[in-house]
C-alpha cells in the first residue's frame, strides 16, 4: 500500500482563511480527538474489542517496558536504484558510487550481464554461483536460464525510472486540451522494498544459516541468509497483504514540515484540489500511538512497523520494543505515576483549547522506541540477533485522562515542560519527534502466504522441474488498482495551454513479481535446521 504515494502541490491560498475561518486550525493538533474516535482507532489497530487504555492498569501490569516475542531481523531495504533483489550486491563497492547511485547505469550493466555472463551460468564455479544476485540464484535453482523473475524486477526498475506511475497506466479519461504530467526520471535513494522487509522481519522466521541447493549438473548454489531475506522481503512487498495492513496516520509529503510556536508539526496545504484537509504531518495522535504500542507489543507481543522520517522520505522499520517513563507535565520531573499525574484545573495549559472536554487529568510520557535498522547485505554464513543493528528514538508527549485514568487524548511535546518560542525573535521552536505513520499486519496475516500443493521437493536433490510453471505465474502477478478491484483512483491531468488542472478517473496495473512461496518456505526451513 506504500508503493504508490505521490506528491501533489497546491498554493497556500487554496486553504487559507475561508470566510474568516482558518481550516487548518480545525484539524489536529488544534482540534482535540473525540473519545469514541480514539477508542475505535486503537481497537482497529489491535483487533481487540477492549484494549487497555487505562494508565493505572498499564503501570500496575508492568507494561511500561516490553519487547516483541519474536525479535524482528535486520535486513536491507533493497534499493530500487540498484535493482532491488536483482542486485549483485557482492560486487558493489562504496568506492564505486556509480554502481550505487545511477539507476540507468545499473540497468545497462544488468543488460550486459544478461547478454554476456548469464548465458554461461552453468559453467560457473560454485564460488561464482555464490556471487549471483538473490533473484538470479532463485531463477537458476528453478532451472530457468531465461531468469524470468530477475528480468521482471529490472524491467520494473527501468520503467519506474523512465515513466514513474504513468508507465503502468491501464486507463484514463483525459479531457480534450489536457495531458498527462511529465514523469520525473530521478529515482530517490530511499526507494525500495522497506515496506516488505519491515513487515516480514517481524512476522516471518529468521533465516539463520546458509544453505546449498543442488543443480541438475551436480553443482551447488549457496544461499546466504541475506539472500533468503531478500526473497522473503520481495514476497512480502509485492503481496496482497500490503492492502490489508492496519495503518494509523498519513504520509507527510513536505520535505520540511512547518512547526508552530511550541514545536508541534503542523500542515500547510492539502495534497490536491478538493481533498479533505487532513493532518498529514501531525497525524499520528500520541494517545493512539501510546495505547497501540502498549497493547500490540506489551500485551500481544507483536512487532509493528514505524515510518521514522517525519518528512516526505519514506523509511519503514520494524519496532522491536519500547520503554517509557512517566513525568510531571508541570515540573518535567520523571517519577512514579502518582507523582506524575496532575489535575488539569491546576495546570496552566498552553494547549487548553485542544484538550478533550472529558479530560480532567494530565500525565507526561517519555518513550524510547527501539527499532531494527536496515543493514547492507553480507556474505556471512550465519545470522542471529547479534548481527542486527538496534536504534532508539525518544518521543515526548502528554496523555489526557478522564477521572478514572482512562486515556482520552494527548499532545506531542518538544520538551517535557512546554515552552513558547517567539519565532520572530528567537527562531523556530525545536522540532517534535514523532512517527510519520505506523502500521501492523493483521492477526490472520499467514492466510496471505499459503504454499501451493506441488510435487514434494527432496532438498538433497534439485528443485522439481514441475515447480517452474507455478513459479512463472507468481512472477507475473500484477497489482490491479482498478475499479474491478475496489479502487477509485483519480489522476491530475494538466492543461496543454495555461496552468489549469483536472482530476479524472484512472486505473493502474502495477507489475508485482513474487518468488514462489514454496521455494521461499523451503529455503527458510533449511536455514533453520
Amino acid at each position: 500500500m506504500f508503493r504508490n504515494i505521490f506528491f501533489f502541490s497546491l498554493s497556500l491560498f487554496l486553504i487559507g482563511p475561508v470566510f474568516g475561518r482558518d481550516l487548518l486550525k480545525e484539524i489536529y493538533p488544534w482540534k482535540p480527538i473525540e473519545t469514541n474516535d480514539f477508542k475505535s482507532r486503537v481497537s482497529y489497530l489491535t483487533e481487540e474489542a477492549s484494549p487497555i487504555i487505562n494508565v493505572i492498569e498499564m503501570d500496575g501490569r508492568g507494561l511500561t517496558e516490553s519487547n516483541s516475542v519474536n525479535r524482528p531481523w535486520g535486513g536491507s531495504f533493497w534499493p530500487l536504484i540498484q535493482g532491488q533483489i536483482a542486485n549483485t550486491w557482492q560486487e558493489k563497492s562504496y568506492s564505486e558510487p556509480w554502481k550505487l547511485l545511477g539507476w540507468k547505469g545499473n540497468v545497462k550493466r544488468w543488460e550486459k550481464r544478461r547478454d554476456k555472463e548469464l548465458p554461461n551460468v552453468l559453467s560457473m564455479t560454485e564460488k561464482e554461483l555464490a556471487e549471483l544476485a538473490p533473484s538470479e540464484k532463485y531463477d537458476l535453482i528453478l532451472g530457468d536460464k531465461s531468469f524470468d523473475l530477475t528480468n521482471r524486477i529490472w524491467n520494473f526498475a527501468e520503467k519506474w525510472g523512465e515513466t514513474k506511475k504513468w508507465g503502468f497506466l491501464s486507463s484514463i479519461d483525459i479531457p480534450e486540451g489536457y495531458r498527462i504530467p511529465k514523469a520525473n526520471k530521478l529515482m530517490a535513494l530511499w526507494e525500495g522494498i522497506c515496506h516488505g522487509w519491515a513487515l516480514a522481519a517481524g512476522t516471518y522466521p529468521r533465516p539463520e544459516k546458509s544453505v546449498f541447493v543442488f543443480l541438475p549438473n551436480g553443482k551447488r548454489v549457496l544461499f546466504y541468509p541475506d539472500d533468503i531475506k531478500a526473497l522473503v522481503s520481495l514476497m512480502y512487498s509485492n503481496s496482497t497483504l500490503q492492502s490489508h495492513v492496519l495503518v494509523e496516520g498519513y504520509r507527510c509529503n513536505e520535505k520540511n514540515p512547518p512547526r508552530d510556536e511550541f514545536g508541534r508539526n503542523v500542515d500547510s496545504m492539502p495534497q490536491k484540489l478538493g481533498e479533505e484537509i487532513l493532518p498529514r504531518c501531525a497525524d499520528v495522535h500520541p494517545a493512539v500511538w501510546h495505547s497501540s504500542v502498549v497493547n500490540l507489543i506489551g500485551v500481544q507481543g507483536r512487532a509493528l512497523v514505524t515510518e521514522i522520517d517525519m518528512n516526505a522520505t519514506v523509511n519503514n522499520h520494524p519496532m522491536a520494543g519500547y520503554k517509557f517513563r512517566w513525568f510531571n507535565p508541570n515540573t518535567g520531573k520523571t517519577g512514579k505515576i502518582a507523582d506524575s499525574l496532575l489535575e488539569l484545573k491546576d495546570y496552566v495549559d498552553p494547549y487548553q483549547s485542544a484538550r478533550n472536554p472529558e479530560a480532567t487529568k494530565l500525565i507526561g510520557v517519555e518513550m524510547d522506541m527501539v527499532y531494527v535498522d536496515w543493514v547492507t547485505p553480507k556474505d556471512n554464513l550465519t545470522n542471529s540477533i547479534e548481527d542486527d543493528k538496534l536504534k532508539t528514538q525518544t518521543f515526548l508527549y502528554d496523555l489526557e485522562l478522564d477521572k478514572n485514568g482512562n486515556i482520552v487524548g494527548g499532545q506531542w511535546r518538544a520538551e517535557r515542560v512546554i515552552k513558547k518560542y517567539d519565532q520572530d525573535e528567537d527562531g523556530v521552536a525545536p522540532s517534535i519527534k514523532q512517527p510519520d505513520f505506523f502500521w501492523v499486519a493483521p492477526k490472520d496475516y499467514k492466510n496471505y502466504f499459503k504454499p501451493l500443493t506441488l510435487e514434494p521437493w527432496n532438498t538433497k536433490l534439485p528443485v522439481p522441474s514441475s515447480w517452474g510453471t507455478p513459479a512463472r505465474s507468481a512472477h507475473a502477478f500484477t497489482y490491479h488498482m482498478t475499479h474491478d478491484f475496489g479502487f477509485d483512483e483519480k489522476c491530475t491531468v494538466l492543461a496543454i495551454k495555461g496552468k489549469g488542472s483536472k482530476e479524472v478517473p484512472c486505473e493502474f496495473k502495477y507489475p508485482a513479481p513474487q518468488p514462489l512461496i514454496n521455494v521461499v518456505e523451503e529455503l527458510v526451513k533449511m536455514s533453520q535446521e
